[in-house]
């Protein structure tokens, strides 16, 4: 039981895929409902984008003042990747894919990445020492090199409490959308504000408004979502382990099973 005063339960909104060529459309309608119930949200930034399918827009050449605007508001940025391209069909610590930009390259390669992407926000007045990778896919390796970058936190762990690896304390984020939030606990909500153009994902926008207006009182910035005890723990990293398991075995097994009897009847 958690002390009286105490949160019963706390909700961090974290946005992907931020860069100049964003359907900025759909993120300052996320904007506007975050300003509006005083969301303070995780912002993963792409430093030097190249993938084809987030060249939406034209490159908005104000950018990363918008960027430092953002952050006098209190969103808190991370870096998101460095040009969020997939060259390597390999999976990684967490994830259930087999493509990756970082997992499955050398530590000499990741370093390089790595160490370009800060220098590249950088030398745009960006200073951060939050990372999460593309697809979620990141390795061993990946995590010494942010180490030796200076990096502290990966907002991408899937135990329920935050974990040290290598140096950097890999905090949960469970959820690949809006989780189901019960009464206690600590959810990630996890948003791509540019999908929202797309027919069959334009509800996510209608998750997203409500999410922050019915729980706006448990939405919480990424320094009070990470304040919290059972880092290092052993039961997390064995809770870790048995939930990526179920996550790459036994849910697309059961998947399956689910199918082959829904196209039988």
């Amino acid at each position: 039981r958690e002390r009286r005063g105490l949160r019963k339960r706390k909700i961090m909104v974290h946005f992907d895929d931020i860069c100049p060529t964003m359907n900025f459309f759909q993120f300052e309608r996320a904007m506007e409902i975050m300003r509006r119930y005083s969301v303070k949200p995780l912002l993963g930034v792409i430093p030097n984008c190249k993938d084809p399918e987030l060249q939406i827009e034209t490159i908005h050449e104000d950018f990363w003042e918008y960027l430092k605007d953002l952050q006098k508001y209190g969103c808190k940025l991370a870096m998101h990747g460095y040009t969020h391209r997939f060259d390597m069909n390999k999976r990684g610590n967490i994830n259930r894919g087999f493509w990756s930009e970082f997992a499955g390259h050398t530590y000499k390669e990741q370093y390089r990445r790595i160490s370009e992407g800060v220098e590249f926000l950088r030398k745009h007045g960006i200073e951060t020492d939050i990372f999460f990778a593309p697809a979620h896919s990141y390795d061993n390796n990946t995590l010494k090199a942010l180490s030796a970058n200076g990096f502290h936190y990966m907002s991408d762990g899937k135990s329920s409490v935050p974990l040290y690896r290598e140096g950097i304390l890999c905090i949960p984020c469970k959820s690949g959308g809006c989780p189901k939030i019960k009464k206690y606990g600590y959810y990630t909500a996890v948003f791509h504000a540019h999908e929202w153009a797309l027919p069959e994902k334009e509800n996510g926008y209608k998750k997203f408004r409500e999410l922050c207006m019915n729980y706006r009182n448990d939405i919480v910035g990424f320094d009070e979502f990470n304040d919290r005890s059972g880092r290092d723990c052993i039961w997390g990293k064995i809770e870790e382990r048995l939930y990526v398991g179920y996550e790459r075995n036994i849910k697309p097994l059961l998947s399956n099973i689910k199918h082959h009897i829904l196209r039988k009847n």
